[in-house]
């Protein structure tokens, strides 16, 4: 097949960004002839994949999105290709969509976990870059403007149902995957003495990892507040992500425990810091299907993670892990923190983390993708992805 794929990353720094890296990589090393239509990439420097540098407008920042869907429908010839893959309605239509989450979703959650006279409420309310974001995710959907959609778990082929009348039929279900290359717990036992040296660990650290690209989305004022209760000086927090560094000490110090909070920044070998951690921990207020998750478990740690769809699809809560139901629930997640403090719990989680998602590894998951995608070259285009787009924006 000759594939094209679109979304603004495809690299190994984060989690989108990650799906696009594998589908090129799987399908290029399988033979088919794979481009790549993205604003930044990382090369596989084995699979020949041809990569195509899509512009997009950094400023208003709340337009980026709608900028590189009005450059990448100018530049991707469906035509040219046997079928299209996109990873976010920020891509043109009229390809198998892979949706790693509803937007709406997330919107109704967050609303549901924040009063209505809150400063954080408010903010979302304003927040220019949702009605961009929204047009588009109904021109995708509710216009019928794909081949077939993948849905990473049941609750998002749900919610693509409730939100705009998805069908059913219309739905393949293909969780997440990660790499058993990257992430084994021999692989993280290997590296463990000289991670934690360079984080500054002692051995009688206890480390909890939190990787996130966004804070408050992701807990982590609800982790600096369990830390704070807890009152363990043996505890350290590693942040890995993007957030500025001086907000996260600055959040931390705001709260008391910026001498446990190490930030760590973005990386791309997110898998060093499985090896300098204990656990992972990710109070999140919404995911589709954490790729974060996936990875630390396959690297043998336990999780401790809410009980919200996409978090929990991959916790047996008490077997690899612990689930919280409020992700405001500091309390609740300090209990949880505790729990894990004692090294027996730990160890019997993280002896069983990595077989509780050997179903997950890429190259499992990444077998039936490929299937979709054959499937969908006998499809036609829908009509209503030949016309340029709903949203007009300049790019």
């Amino acid at each position: 097949m000759k594939v094209a794929l679109s979304f603004p990353g495809c690299h190994r720094r984060a989690g989108v960004e990650r799906v696009m890296f594998e589908c090129a990589r799987f399908l290029a090393r399988n033979g088919h002839d794979v481009h790549v239509f993205a604003r930044e990439w990382e090369p596989d420097p084995v699979a020949p994949i041809a990569y195509h540098g899509v512009p997009s407008r950094h400023r208003p920042w709340f337009l980026t999105g709608a900028s590189y869907y009005a450059h990448a429908v100018r530049m991707l010839d469906r035509r040219a290709f046997d079928v299209v893959n996109t990873h976010g309605v920020v891509c043109p239509t009229g390809g198998v969509h892979w949706v790693q989450s509803v937007h709406a979703a997330w919107l109704e959650r967050a609303r549901a976990h924040r009063p209505f006279w809150s400063l954080a409420r408010w903010k979302q309310a304003l927040n220019p870059v949702h009605r961009p974001l929204l047009s588009l995710e109904r021109q995708h959907f509710a216009g019928r403007a794909y081949r077939k959609v993948i849905a990473t778990t049941p609750d998002v082929r749900d919610d693509l149902g409730r939100f705009y009348g998805v069908p059913e039929k219309d739905v393949v279900i293909v969780p997440n995957g990660f790499s058993p290359e990257e992430f084994n717990p021999a692989r993280r036992l290997e590296r463990r003495d000289a991670a934690r040296a360079r984080v500054g660990l002692t051995p009688d650290h206890v480390a909890v990892l939190f990787v996130a690209n966004e804070l408050e989305r992701k807990g982590y004022r609800t982790l600096l507040a369990a830390l704070r209760i807890l009152n363990r000086p043996e505890l350290r927090v590693l942040v890995v992500g993007r957030p500025p560094k001086s907000k996260v000490t600055r959040l931390a110090r705001a709260m008391g425990v910026a001498q446990q909070v190490i930030p760590c920044g973005p990386t791309g070998d997110v898998a060093v810091f499985h090896a300098a951690a204990d656990l992972f921990v990710l109070p999140t207020q919404y995911e589709a299907f954490c790729l974060a998750i996936l990875e630390a478990l396959g690297s043998g740690l336990p999780v401790v993670t809410t009980n919200v769809p996409g978090a929990r699809d991959a916790i047996r809560h008490g077997i690899n892990g612990l689930l919280i139901e409020d992700p405001r629930g500091a309390e609740e997640l300090a209990g949880a923190l505790r729990r894990m403090l004692d090294p027996d719990v730990r160890r019997r989680m993280t002896d069983r983390a990595a077989d509780s998602v050997a179903a997950h590894q890429w190259p499992v998951v990444l077998r039936a993708y490929e299937e979709v995608l054959r499937g969908a070259t006998s499809t036609p285009a829908p009509t209503q992805a030949l016309a340029a787009g709903a949203c007009r924006v300049a790019p």
